[in-house]
């Protein structure tokens, strides 16, 4: 007989944590999700209610988060969310409870409007929930060596960058940061008052890069060593190779990876051109629920970026059974 799925507040944060807690911790290394991901976990009955579970004789069994965005794309906004925290006891694994919440979150979705789903997580796992592996995103290798040979004129600590302190956020600062991030054709909403505490979610360090004369032109999110940065936006599409190019002049490690969207298609150009290594891999699993609306929206946004031939687009889909043909006609102008 099914459990039934009930949403978390408050009271079950301590009891929550130790279910998720021990699950991760048993599949890898230790987690602690408080400190993990504050953006997400916190003992309120806002953050708590984002998570279904099911209980068995008053004790937490199986957890699921379903975490609410915004997404704007070329300037559109639309409801989106992600899935994390998939947690169920050792005891009660192949016994359907995972499957139970995750069919729940997605009568959720269709209730909710949510227009995409995203996650990351075992392929076929999540695919019998309709998630699939979509988008790109780049990663690109940047030494010392490349900058010596191919950009010498770059090479050295021409800007400089500070840490910034995630509980001491200026608002103002926060607001240029976020001006900056909000000036790219795709993004997730970050409000203000949570913007830093965001960016640092998986113990990440976050640097604010200043030109010669002390003006703030960009930021970095990057892990503990520095060598691994998952997001740096500048205030202007052409200081991306130069902020790169400072960051890994003061580093100690010869080398570091960035990782650039592929809107970010300056940046991508110029990195491209002296880069040691190049990857494209998969960004996340999407379930896309809105299709209608999302696929004209990312169309836009490449008829932005390049030229795109004029023309019929046509997508035909069979989703449980239920057969679609979408149209969509560009013309330049």
């Amino acid at each position: 007989m099914a459990l039934d799925v009930v949403r978390l507040t408050a009271r079950d944060f301590s009891d929550a944590m130790d279910l998720m807690n021990m699950v991760f911790s048993m599949g890898g290394r230790p987690h602690h999700f408080q400190s993990l991901l504050p953006k997400l976990y916190q003992p309120d009955d806002g953050k708590m209610g984002a998570h279904v579970a099911i209980r068995r004789d008053g004790r937490l069994r199986a957890i699921i988060g379903h975490y609410p965005m915004t997404l704007s794309i070329g300037g559109q906004s639309f409801k989106a969310s992600g899935i994390g925290a998939v947690s169920t006891h050792p005891e009660d694994r192949k016994s359907g409870l995972m499957r139970q919440l995750m069919q729940a979150i997605v009568a959720e979705m269709e209730t909710e409007q949510i227009a995409l789903s995203v996650l990351g997580g075992q392929r076929q796992r999540y695919g019998y929930y309709g998630y699939e592996k979509a988008g790109t995103h780049l990663r690109f290798s940047l030494s010392k060596t490349n900058l010596r040979h191919a950009r010498p004129d770059l090479a050295g600590e021409t800007y400089r960058f500070s840490r910034l302190d995630p509980t001491a956020a200026d608002p103002q600062l926060v607001a240029q940061l976020q001006s900056w991030q909000q000036a790219q054709p795709i993004y997730v909403a970050r409000p203000p008052e949570a913007f830093l505490t965001i960016l640092s979610s998986w113990y990440a360090q976050i640097w604010l890069a200043r030109d010669p004369d002390g003006q703030a032109v960009g930021y970095l999110v990057c892990n503990e060593a520095g060598t691994g940065v998952s997001e740096l936006v500048p205030s202007r599409v052409d200081l991306f190779l130069p902020l790169a190019a400072a960051w890994v002049s003061r580093l100690s490690a010869g080398s570091t990876e960035f990782s650039v969207p592929p809107w970010a298609t300056t940046a991508i150009a110029d990195l491209g051109q002296i880069a040691e290594h190049e990857q494209i891999l998969p960004a996340y699993s999407l379930r896309i629920n809105d299709i209608e609306r999302l696929l004209p929206a990312l169309l836009q946004v490449k008829a932005d970026l390049q030229p795109l031939p004029e023309g019929t687009f046509r997508l035909g889909l069979d989703l449980d059974g239920k057969k679609a043909v979408y149209a969509l006609t560009y013309g330049s102008g």
